[in-house]
């Protein structure tokens, strides 16, 4: 089970929060309309909590993962409800579509600029080189995209962290979710990097 202090905790939660401002930042500037991104949650949930908590595991939703590579490595996963896709196309194409190709696509592009901002933001921090491999999309139920991400990096733990950023705009709540998911040991070079 991971044991992470408060000042640790703290310590991730700042270097997550400095990557998801540059996301919220990126999207704005895109789509022309001030995205507002709320200090990330960061917890260490058993999958049974995460399924309860985050998002339930019998939910469809589509996925969008990209792998981190460069000196740490890991996975992006950038979750929208299909109201949140609708929404996120519109505010990229200017007008709504029904042609679920062209909607994901353009849910793709974004996430792919959200991981790279996210992920050069902290790269800054650190000082060290990370960008995101291109985007692969997944329309499926939460907890069978959770579990692919997870046997695809072994990672058979009991208990995960669970990173996550909420993002808003004009008062509206987007339901995305940006769950970062290190390979073993990243967090704890992070946090040797932050000197913590």
């Amino acid at each position: 089970m991971m044991a992470y202090s408060e000042l640790e905790l703290d310590g991730l939660k700042e270097v997550i929060n400095i990557g998801g401002g540059h996301a919220a930042t990126s999207i704005s500037k895109l789509v022309n309309q001030k995205i507002d991104m709320h200090v990330p949650e960061i917890s260490i949930l058993s999958y049974h909590e995460m399924y309860k908590q985050v998002i339930a595991d019998d939910v469809e939703v589509h996925a969008v993962v990209s792998s981190i590579v460069g000196d740490y490595n890991g996975m992006i996963l950038f979750v929208v409800s299909d109201d949140s896709a609708d929404k996120l196309s519109e505010l990229m194409l200017g007008t709504k579509t029904d042609d679920i190709n062209v909607k994901m696509s353009a849910v793709s592009e974004l996430t792919n600029i959200i991981s790279n901002s996210f992920l050069g933001a902290i790269g800054n921090l650190l000082n060290v080189q990370l960008v995101s491999a291109l985007p692969v999309i997944q329309d499926d139920y939460f907890g069978a995209v959770i579990s692919s991400i997870y046997m695809a990096l072994d990672q058979y733990d009991d208990h995960i962290m669970v990173i996550r950023n909420e993002f808003t705009y004009s008062e509206e709540k987007l339901d995305a979710s940006l769950f970062f998911i290190p390979e073993t040991g990243v967090l704890e070079q992070i946090l040797k990097s932050l000197g913590i």
